[in-house]
């Protein structure tokens, strides 16, 4: 039986752990990063304000932390191939603890940019890892449905931490929500201490040294129906990120929404993105992942224009609600899809595989969020921005289906 046609229920891992703990402990893991990303959004105008700088430097924080986790993943990915899952992690882990602390002592909002690249450099271990965990073991249909189903622990994580953030902020100053962090990677580092075995068997770990690496990442680099996968979730996940940068400037600056409200505005966008992932897998069952995201970037097309010319008419606050949620929900149609048709063929290099894709979200997200900042606080930029990202992915994808339909065909 190959991994493609494995059932979702009763496999165990190579070491006899069964997947659904594993599972459940991978996606506590993946909740790390938007975590960390998302919890202080609540405070970015306060920030400004504190730092004396203006929204565009502030948001190169969240700029700093992308970059940090483009860059950490090309690294972690191929060790991970070569060392396996376990270390890697416990790792990252403890460098995110280390890597918060510091956050929280930053006192300029450069040298706050700089030390989220270590933050971020800390989780891209966590994240690759964690994506290549579950490929170990599922992979086409099944990759996509598993991830679809993980959205409801991933969810969790920007649904709870603008929320939270706005609770911290609320009754401490800003900088406490990176020692909220940092107990939360303790917690973390000790899950996964006690649960998170290793899933890639010596027997299959790639060997060691740059050679080898150049030779992975070559190959990769040479599969167009892989590429243009990735491009398509890299520009799919810069919408998301356009709003995570941009939607707190926008509800307080041009609605007069406070902090918590705002929060709250972030955890309701969270459970619409989260409920539509759970849709996904009766959809790839009936449609395949290729056709599924298909529909999910040309429906961010018509969500992202239809923003745009909300936010240019002035129209009331809770039609730009209405539009902004439905762009932010279509991600969770596309994520996964993107991500199980890239690995479908790269199960023997799931580590480097995965690096190479979340290394191109990253770098497209962090690409966007010093656009978003120039744009100002009416949104109007943000929807520029995702419209153009989006009219990207779908023109992609219709390419990708055209040129490549043994690639499209995985379900």
């Amino acid at each position: 039986m190959t991994a493609a046609e494995t059932p979702l229920t009763g496999l165990t891992t190579p070491a006899g752990h069964r997947t659904a703990p594993v599972l459940a402990v991978v996606a506590t893991l993946m909740a790390l990063a938007p975590f960390s990303m998302d919890m202080y959004l609540p405070a970015l105008p306060r920030m400004a304000a504190d730092l004396g700088t203006t929204p565009s430097h502030v948001q190169l924080s969240l700029t700093g932390m992308l970059v940090g986790l483009a860059v950490g993943q090309l690294l972690v990915g191929p060790l991970a191939d070569v060392v396996g899952r376990r270390t890697p992690v416990l790792v990252g882990l403890s460098c995110h603890v280390g890597a918060s602390l510091l956050c929280y002592l930053a006192a300029d909002a450069t040298v706050l940019a700089g030390v989220r690249v270590l933050q971020g450099l800390s989780c891209a271990a966590v994240t690759v890892v964690s994506m290549a965990t579950v490929r170990d073991l599922f992979a086409g249909g099944d990759y996509a449905r598993v991830m679809s189903r993980m959205f409801l622990v991933i969810g969790v994580a920007p649904v709870i931490a603008p929320a939270a953030g706005g609770i911290v902020i609320a009754h401490a100053d800003w900088p406490n929500v990176f020692l909220v962090l940092a107990a939360l990677g303790v917690a973390l580092l000790a899950l996964a201490l006690m649960a998170f075995p290793e899933t890639l068997p010596t027997s299959r770990r790639a060997p060691a040294g740059l050679t080898a690496t150049r030779a992975s990442y070559g190959e990769l680099l040479r599969d167009r129906g892989y590429l243009s996968l990735i491009l398509v979730g890299g520009l799919m996940f810069s919408t998301l990120f356009c709003y995570v940068s941009g939607a707190s400037f926008l509800f307080q600056d041009r609605f007069g929404l406070s902090e918590q409200q705002s929060g709250l505005m972030f955890a309701a966008n969270a459970v619409g993105l989260t409920v539509l992932a759970q849709l996904n897998p009766r959809l790839i069952r009936a449609f395949g992942p290729a056709r599924v995201l298909i529909v999910a970037t040309s429906a961010g097309v018509l969500s992202a224009g239809t923003l745009l010319v909300l936010l240019s008419a002035d129209a009331p606050f809770g039609w730009v609600v209405a539009a902004l949620g439905v762009s932010v929900a279509g991600y969770g149609l596309s994520m996964p899809n993107s991500q199980a048709l890239a690995l479908a063929r790269q199960g023997h290099r799931a580590g480097t595989a995965a690096a190479l894709m979340g290394f191109t979200q990253f770098v497209i997200g962090s690409a966007v969020a010093p656009a978003v900042g120039l744009g100002g606080a009416d949104g109007v930029a943000m929807a520029v921005v995702m419209l153009a990202a989006t009219a990207g992915a779908a023109i992609l994808m219709w390419a990708v289906v055209r040129r490549d339909e043994g690639t499209m065909a995985v379900r």
